[in-house]
């Protein structure tokens, strides 16, 4: 059974951007989509670094190692492995960059504001 746990303000978070928050020892990115609010963690499942300082636009975050993007919300897996440090890679390196993993989503939180709030559902 899932637990609800306060994680800041909602004013913390930028209009456009994202926000990392502490839930109880995990790190989540939480942006503001649409008139709601999604959340990551930040941990991008292709070697596990941190997803924050990663671009968000429209609801989709950017890894800033490789380039991979994800849906905040859903989680899915939007594109894999673009590149390395912002510089894109050809097809034939991303596969070998992509170290044989299959495209996977990120896990994502559920996420309400109440009265300014923001609550993630663990």
């Amino acid at each position: 059974m899932s637990r609800r746990v306060m994680i800041g303000r909602a004013a913390d978070v930028p209009a456009n951007g994202s926000k990392v928050f502490n839930a109880e020892g995990t790190s989540l990115v939480v942006a503001k989509v649409g008139d709601g609010y999604c959340a990551v963690i930040n941990r991008c499942p292709h070697i596990a670094l941190p997803i924050a300082g990663g671009k968000v636009e429209n609801g989709v975050i950017t890894c800033p190692f490789h380039g991979s993007r994800f849906d905040m919300c859903t989680g899915k897996n939007l594109d894999w492995v673009q590149g390395v440090a912002g510089l894109k890679l050809p097809e034939w390196s991303r596969r070998i960059i992509a170290l044989g993993k299959e495209p996977t989503p990120i896990q994502t939180f559920k996420v309400v504001e109440e009265a300014g709030n923001l609550y993630v559902e663990l």
